[in-house]
């Protein structure tokens, strides 16, 4: 990026790696020849559409060999880091220099709740920090000012949110509830890859399918209309709420399992609901 204060040309503006199709380190280069300086590299686990998952622990490797930021966006997906056997996606979060986990979206906490955890603090309050005189205490000093952290002075305690849900349920009863949308993905996943003409659209790592009815002859435009057709019906229904969005380049429905009270019957009668919408078309 170009140092704070430049004017953004087309010659500084960073490379963008899905639009160029370049490696993380081949990026990074093009942007020095062209004389911008990059900052920071930014990994997403469990992107919004996709859940699709970043190799931190590489990606690590390339931002300690060329002293950038590296912050990873586990906002959704971060939830499930209290499952043991999902530790695997976040691989190497232990060399990164911040993290964003949003517990209100998967965890259940009310909304709203975002963790931000930093690895070195001082580089916020070396640039946040603020201490005029009407501020000024006797606890200066011995306790973290929150003020310095963050743009906004004062701000509402997010974090009673989050403790009152962990005393509430418990770290065995939340993880119990996350196992329980995991297994009912894969069992949708697994209903879904089996019939015709319906496709799975991506790997189901989470909660988060991504899949698509795709009746004989229908492709291009044609097809794109018949998903948000089918996937409008079903919403104005009211049995259910899906999510179109472009992937690849062409329309497809995201099914989003974390509802506190979804059940395996509930996920029964969507699939039921998703067929009948996308045959009555």
């Amino acid at each position: 990026m170009p140092d704070s204060g430049a004017s953004i040309t087309a010659a500084s503006r960073p490379t963008r790696i899905s639009r160029y199709g370049l490696k993380p380190w081949r990026a990074i280069e093009t942007d020095i020849a062209r004389g911008a300086r990059p900052s920071a590299i930014i990994a997403t686990t469990g992107t919004t559409a996709s859940t699709a998952l970043d190799p931190i622990a590489p990606i690590a490797a390339i931002a300690r060999r060329h002293g950038l930021w590296l912050h990873v966006d586990a906002a959704m997906a971060g939830s499930a880091m209290i499952l043991p056997e999902c530790r695997w996606m976040w691989d190497g979060v232990e060399d990164t220099d911040s993290l964003v986990i949003n517990p209100h979206k998967w965890l259940g906490a009310a909304f709203d709740c975002t963790l931000f955890y930093l690895r070195d603090p001082e580089h916020l309050i070396r640039v946040m920090s603020t201490n005029p005189s009407y501020l000024q205490s006797t606890a200066d000093g011995r306790v973290k000012n929150y003020r310095d952290w963050g743009v906004s002075l004062g701000r509402r305690f997010r974090a009673l949110k989050l403790w009152c849900l962990i005393r509430s349920q418990g770290v065995e009863g939340l993880q119990a509830r996350l196992r329980r949308d995991l297994e009912n993905a894969q069992w949708l996943a697994s209903e879904v890859g089996r019939t015709a003409p319906w496709r799975l659209l991506a790997p189901v790592p989470l909660q988060t399918l991504c899949l698509r009815h795709e009746p004989p002859g229908l492709e291009g435009e044609a097809l794109d209309a018949h998903t948000r057709a089918w996937a409008e019906r079903l919403n104005r229904s009211g049995k259910a709420y899906l999510t179109p969005a472009v992937l690849a380049g062409r329309w497809m429905v995201r099914v989003s399992i974390g509802a506190a009270p979804t059940e395996r019957r509930h996920v029964e009668a969507l699939w039921r609901a998703m067929q009948e919408a996308a045959s009555a078309g």
